[in-house]
């Protein structure tokens, strides 16, 4: 099923697996089933705005209130606007001026705003079942166009290719871009066009830039989503969600103090 009309609660309560839950069953089935749920942060409230700013701007003009001259959220005039809109759709003046200039830069990246400027559908949700488990899946397109290209958002501190390789790897990113990519087909039988990231930086001046994961990664994010989802049918079938062997294992510092450890000690004997 592909819908165009559920609401981002809507589709978050369908009971469908995402790729967010397959992140939680990868850390263990228990956090999965039985973790604290994401209480909506002002954090989350920015990040709808930006997404509505950038992917629906008549929406965004018609049901966001700016108080572009308040300072913040405890100002008398916030506070009566609230009472007629709610506060998620009520932003004060530096809420206000990093949505408009996350906005702005988005415009100045030629390749996204023509990507932007196609027909196409925002907050796309598609509702398939997994060929292999039989599971009900689910994932939420920031931006399709009709002609089956995504565009998914993504607020980050560097969108230079080294650091943001690391937010990829990180936030499993490329799991996403792999399930995505193959719910889409599964539902529709046509494979995706592309699956692009907008990586969009938070601090001025906000740089936009457009990224697509290569083949291997795009592997490998199959492989980890295809792992957590064989074991969430699993769960499923024996109503056991358990957590990760609780065994003692051992540990290092990061790869990154391994590697100059070892540098140095060569130099040093060298």
């Amino acid at each position: 099923m592909i819908t165009k009309s559920l609401s981002n609660a809507e589709y978050h309560a369908h009971p469908s697996i995402s790729k967010s839950g397959l992140d939680l069953v990868a850390r263990s089935p228990a956090h999965f089933m039985y973790g604290e749920k994401r209480e909506s942060t002002r954090a989350m409230v920015i990040g709808s705005a930006i997404h509505a700013a950038i992917l629906e701007p008549q929406r965004f003009a018609t049901d966001y209130m700016l108080l572009k001259d308040v300072a913040d959220r405890r100002a008398s005039e916030y506070k009566q606007a609230v009472k007629v809109h709610t506060a998620e759709l009520v932003l004060v003046g530096h809420e206000a001026d990093f949505v408009s200039g996350m906005k702005e830069s988005v415009s100045h990246n030629y390749e996204a705003s023509m990507m932007l400027a196609e027909p196409g559908q925002a907050e796309l949700s598609v509702f398939s079942t997994d060929p292999e488990t039989g599971v009900q899946v689910k994932c939420r397109f920031d931006w399709m166009t009709y002609s089956g290209a995504a565009l998914d958002l993504k607020k980050t501190q560097d969108a230079r290719a080294d650091a943001f390789s690391k937010s990829i790897m990180n936030y499993r990113y490329h799991v996403q871009a792999a399930f995505y990519s193959d719910v889409w087909q599964w539902e529709t039988g046509e494979e995706l066009q592309a699956f692009k990231f907008l990586a969009m930086e938070e601090r001025m001046p906000h740089f936009a830039k457009l990224w697509q994961l290569d083949d291997v990664s795009l592997m490998i994010g199959r492989q980890l989503y295809r792992k957590a989802l064989n074991t969430y049918a699993r769960c499923l079938d024996s109503g056991a969600w358990d957590m990760q062997d609780g065994g003692t294992e051992l540990i290092a510092l990061p790869n990154w103090v391994m590697n100059e450890f070892i540098d140095q000690e060569l130099d040093n004997n060298g």
